[in-house]
């Protein structure tokens, strides 16, 4: 063999050696990549279980409490125990209210009387609820005037009702009313806090609960933006800076509780406020503070660097930069975390509890040293009452509870898109 067919055979052997290396190390690699998929499918359903299971437990509290809302009712009357068709006042209110009297013997005379004179129309709306009931033994869609001493005889869920619709149709002694009640209507955000559940609404709870987050909102977007821009922009990197930033994270996990313990020696006791609706904001807006800070501080530090070196390139001043061009950038993170934070406020109840929300509140608050109630403590009192009906009320209340909730949290993600899809 000459030397060059050799060194040929020995090019050879080492190239077939190199690709059979490259092969084994090809293999190892895609097997390498396989395991790592599956280990990342792994932890996908992993994570994706707890979400599922959250989801399904939502929907069904959602649906327990809208079962809630609505009752069949066996009622006995007070007074005329008549229904209305809907057709007889389209508007409801006093055209209702003159059938109902007519119904009960009155005079045409004494209806205008009544309808007329201020004090006997509060004390007559004060005794009596309007409620257009979705389906009576006379007919759907009628016209049920209820007074404050109706005795209930029976009061089901809407789907056990239905089920024993003609039974208890059947069994209705003579003036007995059987209707479909919704406890959740326009006629319950209209009517204030009352001991009789039949008359009660949410109009006190909520009025109290948007003087209560304006406030808030007075109070923390300033604090909270304009400490966020201080540490973003102003402060010297240091220990200072270490410091806050720190503190103001550990601030933002301590539990709801404590604020109210703060607010309820600082604000109602040291300072000598009361049980008032300033009290509440200004414990609500230390509660909700550190997290507006940590999401402004988030917003301001995610527009580039290069925008602030563009506009000092330009002769502008730091307060000039800051104001014109890193603020607007940052505005859509700071309104969405802003909003997150704020929907946390609203659905607080425990620190409200202690700095003196009252249970019941009869009138609307007038000023911001007014007593007050909010919608969870509004929602926790009549959970704690032991007549059926004001179960009723608070799913009612709930379930405007979330779907406020739920409206903030749709708006900070349209303005989280928006944001997104402007830069």
């Amino acid at each position: 063999m000459n030397p060059e067919s050799g060194r040929r055979s020995a090019t050879v052997a080492a190239s077939r050696e190199a690709r059979g290396a490259v092969g084994l190390m090809d293999e190892a690699g895609r097997a390498r990549v396989r395991r790592q998929r599956r280990a990342g499918r792994a932890l996908g359903v992993l994570a994706f279980v707890p979400v599922l299971l959250s989801l399904a437990l939502i929907a069904v509290l959602l649906l327990d409490t809208t079962r809630r809302v609505v009752s069949v009712q066996v009622i006995e009357p007070y007074a005329s125990g008549q229904t209305f068709a809907f057709a007889q006042a389209p508007f409801g209110g006093d055209a209702v209210a003159r059938l109902d009297m007519r119904a009960q013997g009155m005079a045409g005379s004494e209806v205008d009387t009544v309808l007329s004179d201020a004090e006997e129309r509060r004390r007559y709306y004060g005794r009596h609820r309007i409620e257009l009931m979705w389906r009576t033994q006379d007919g759907p869609l009628r016209w049920v005037v209820t007074h404050q001493r109706d005795g209930r005889v029976t009061d089901v869920d809407l789907i056990a009702g239905l089920l024993r619709w003609s039974e208890l149709r059947e069994g209705l002694a003579d003036g007995q009313v059987l209707a479909v009640n919704p406890w959740l209507d326009a006629g319950f955000f209209e009517r204030n806090a009352s001991r009789a559940p039949v008359i009660a609404g949410l109009r006190t709870a909520l009025v109290g609960t948007l003087w209560v987050t304006g406030l808030v909102i007075l109070l923390a977007v300033p604090l909270g933006v304009g400490t966020a821009l201080y540490l973003e922009e102003y402060a010297r990197r240091g220990r200072w800076s270490r410091f806050l930033e720190v503190n103001i994270r550990n601030l933002a996990g301590v539990p709801s509780i404590i604020y109210g313990i703060l607010g309820l020696y600082v604000f109602v006791r040291l300072m000598n406020l009361g049980p008032t609706i300033l009290a509440a904001a200004l414990t609500l807006s230390l509660l909700i503070l550190p997290v507006v800070v940590i999401a402004s501080r988030e917003a301001i530090r995610a527009v580039p660097s290069s925008l602030r070196e563009a506009s000092y390139g330009l002769g502008a001043t730091r307060w000039q930069t800051v104001s014109r061009v890193v603020l607007p950038r940052a505005v859509p993170g700071i309104v969405t975390g802003f909003i997150l934070a704020i929907a946390r406020a609203i659905g607080e109840t425990a620190p409200l509890l202690l700095v003196g929300a009252a249970a019941f509140v009869p009138y609307l608050p007038d000023g911001l040293l007014s007593t007050y109630t909010v919608v969870p403590v509004q929602i926790y009192s009549w959970v704690s009452e032991a007549k059926p009906e004001f179960y009723r009320l608070a799913s009612a209340a709930i379930l405007t509870l979330l779907g406020f909730l739920g409206l903030l949290y749709a708006v900070a993600n349209w303005v989280r898109r928006w944001s997104e899809a402007g830069r």
